[in-house]
């Protein structure tokens, strides 16, 4: 194993307070969350790589930020698909130009003042929830 990958893997109470934890909710989550299996050592202590890292935080954001229950946020994971959110993004981009909507009711004309590709990112993703939500 090389230095650079040392320097990823976490011991439970690094990785707890890297997403702002106590170590026994995290082990709480690993019975909860069958996504959530940290390495084990032959002694038995729990090592998470960046991966698992930022499960934990999605995890946290379902369940903290969004308010959903343990198995609301079991289901959003598992219907979780990075490759179909990003091609649902891009269907909706080509439906719904990011142009086309008056966005902080700004017009074409003052386009210079803000930044157009984060806005346009941002309208994807808005996109993407509303198609979740309907």
């Amino acid at each position: 194993m090389s230095r650079q990958n040392e320097s990823k893997i976490y011991k439970i109470g690094q990785a707890a307070k890297l997403v702002g934890l106590k170590s026994y909710v995290l082990r709480f989550w690993e019975g909860e969350f069958e996504q959530l299996e940290p390495i084990r050592t032959p002694s038995g202590q729990r090592l998470y790589n960046e991966e698992h890292v930022q499960l934990i935080a999605r995890i946290k954001m379902l369940l903290h930020d969004e308010g959903l229950t343990i198995e609301g946020a079991r289901k959003r994971l598992d219907s979780f698909d990075p490759q179909s959110d990003a091609e649902m993004t891009a269907e909706l981009l080509e439906k719904f130009p990011a142009e086309q909507l008056p966005l902080f009711g700004m017009d074409n004309k003052s386009e210079g003042s803000f930044d157009t590709a984060i806005l346009k990112e941002i309208h994807a993703e808005l996109l993407v929830v509303r198609k979740l939500l309907d």
